[in-house]
C-alpha cells in the first residue's frame, strides 16, 4: 500500500495548528486528523520525540472511541485500524488523546504519512467549532484506569472520555482545546501566577519547544469558546491568609474577565461560557463576578454556568466520567439556550 504523506486536502486537521508548518503537528489534545474511508487497514508513520510521558493516541469511528495507544520516541509505524469490512465507509479521526507534558516533549506529535487499501474522501466539516479552555478537567485526567491509579501518567488522561469530546459529538461540533492540567486562569495549583491560561492563549502551544511563537495564524473562527478554569486557582488561594486572600481573588476576578476578552478578540462571533463547579464552588462569587465585569466593559454574548459537583471519583482523585458526562449535558443545555 502507498504512503500518503501529510498533510494532504482529504485529510481535514483538527485543533490548533500552523499552517505555515506543512505538517500534521498535534500540539494540543484533541488535535489530529479526520477523513471518511472505507477500507480493511489503516496504518501511520508517526514521530514523538520526548522522554518519560509518552502521548497516547486515539481513533474514533463516526466519533466513538475504537482504539488507544501511546507513542514510542522516534518515527515508527503504527496500525491504527485491521481487519475492517472495506465496503463500509467510516468517519475516521486520529487525534492526541493526552496534553502535552512539558519537560518531556521535544516538539509535537507529527503524523507523517498515512497508508491505507481504501481510498480516503474529503470528511464533512462539522457545522459547529466550540473552544474549549480549561486544566485538569478539560484534557480528561482521572477519566480512565482504576480509581486507585494516583501517579502522574498519560495513560489517566483522555480528552476523548472527557466534556469537551462528549459536548462535542452532541452538538455535531469540532473541538479545539487548549488546556493544560494543574494551571489556571490567574494561577496554578502550587500559586505560580505564570502558569494561567491567559499567558500561553496567544500562541501555538507554548509548554512544547517549538510552540512558543505566536498564533498570528488564521484559525476557523468559533461558535462558542467554554471555559473551565478556576478549580486550580482555589486550591492555591484558599491556602493564603484571609489579607492575601482578598487581593489573590481580585486578581482572579481581572485575569478572567481579561481571558473572556482575548477569547472574543480571537474569536468575534462566538458565544462564551465559563462553566465552573466540577471539583467545589469555592471561586464561583469570584467568576460569577468575572463575568459581570467583562459584560459590564463592553463585552457581549457571554454567560456563567454553575456546574454539578462531581458525584464520584474516577483515578487521580479527578471527577468520574459520570460527572463529566453530566457536565457535557449541563453544558449542552446551556449553549443551546445561548443561541448556539
Amino acid at each position: 500500500m502507498p504512503f500518503i504523506t501529510l498533510p494532504d486536502p482529504r485529510f481535514a486537521l483538527l485543533g490548533r495548528h500552523d499552517p505555515a508548518e506543512e505538517k500534521a503537528c498535534l500540539w494540543w489534545s484533541g488535535s489530529g486528523i479526520r477523513t471518511s474511508l472505507a477500507c480493511t487497514v489503516l496504518e501511520a508513520d508517526i514521530t514523538w520525540q520526548g522522554t518519560v510521558h509518552s502521548p497516547w493516541i486515539g481513533i474514533t469511528l463516526d466519533g466513538a472511541p475504537v482504539c488507544r495507544f501511546p507513542l514510542t520516541a522516534g518515527t515508527r509505524r503504527y496500525t491504527l485500524l485491521s481487519g475492517m469490512d472495506g465496503s463500509v465507509p467510516h468517519e475516521i479521526a486520529v487525534v492526541r488523546d493526552s496534553q502535552p507534558a512539558q519537560g518531556s516533549d521535544a516538539g509535537p506529535v507529527v503524523i507523517e504519512s498515512v497508508s491505507t487499501d481504501g481510498e480516503p474522501a474529503v470528511p464533512t466539516e462539522r457545522p459547529l467549532l466550540i473552544e474549549f479552555l480549561g486544566d485538569s478537567l478539560t484534557v480528561g485526567e482521572g477519566t480512565l484506569g482504576p480509581v486507585s491509579a494516583n501517579e502522574w501518567r498519560m495513560a489517566w488522561i483522555s480528552v476523548l472520555s472527557a466534556f469537551p469530546s462528549l459536548v462535542s459529538e452532541r452538538m455535531n461540533a469540532d473541538m479545539r482545546v487548549i488546556a493544560l492540567g494543574g494551571w489556571g486562569a490567574s494561577r496554578s495549583w502550587d500559586d505560580r501566577t505564570e502558569n494561567r491560561i491567559g499567558r500561553i492563549y496567544g500562541q501555538l502551544c507554548a509548554p512544547i519547544p517549538g510552540g512558543e511563537v505566536p498564533a498570528d495564524f488564521p484559525e476557523r473562527q468559533a461558535d462558542a469558546v467554554v471555559i473551565n478554569l478556576g478549580t486550580n486557582d482555589g486550591s492555591a488561594i484558599l491556602r493564603k491568609t484571609s489579607e492575601e486572600r482578598t487581593g489573590a481573588e481580585d486578581l482572579l476576578c481581572r485575569r478572567a474577565a481579561k481571558l473572556m476578552a482575548e477569547a472574543r478578540s480571537r474569536n468575534p462571533r462566538a458565544r462564551l461560557l465559563w462553566a465552573y463547579g466540577l471539583c467545589g464552588k469555592p471561586m464561583e462569587p469570584i467568576l460569577k463576578r468575572a463575568v459581570e465585569t467583562y459584560l459590564s466593559d463592553g463585552g457581549h454574548d457571554a454567560a456563567y454556568l454553575s456546574l454539578t459537583p462531581s458525584s464520584g471519583l474516577g483515578s487521580r482523585s479527578h471527577p468520574d466520567r459520570d460527572s463529566h458526562r453530566r457536565a457535557a449535558e449541563e453544558i449542552v443545555k446551556k449553549l443551546r439556550e445561548m443561541g448556539v
